[in-house]
């Protein structure tokens, strides 16, 4: 059974290389310092870490929500066609 879940969040919209920075839209859902999450794409592959750190319109911020342009530091770069997501951890019922 799986332990964690993905759940959408945005898409990516562009990456600046020379500040290893990639920048997404946030379509649903929100996102704070210390969420896992996962950044899939066809070229990317799926590449997963954790949120150190967040600007929300060019602001530091802990949390963004829907509709915000973030930005994030990278080890990797991110395309246009790449997906956000948020690593859930998921909860079973023990018998």
């Amino acid at each position: 059974m799986a332990t964690q879940r993905k759940v959408y969040i945005g898409k990516g919209r562009h990456f600046y290389p020379k500040a290893n920075v990639g920048e997404f839209l946030i379509e649903a859902y929100d996102l704070k310092i210390g969420d896992k999450i996962l950044v899939t794409g066809p070229t990317t592959g799926a590449r997963e870490t954790v949120v150190n750190s967040l600007m929300v319109e060019d602001t530091p911020a802990e949390t963004a929500t829907k509709g915000d342009k973030i930005t994030l530091p990278l080890d990797f770069k991110i395309r246009p066609s790449d997906k956000l997501y948020k690593l859930v951890k998921t909860e079973f019922a023990q018998n």
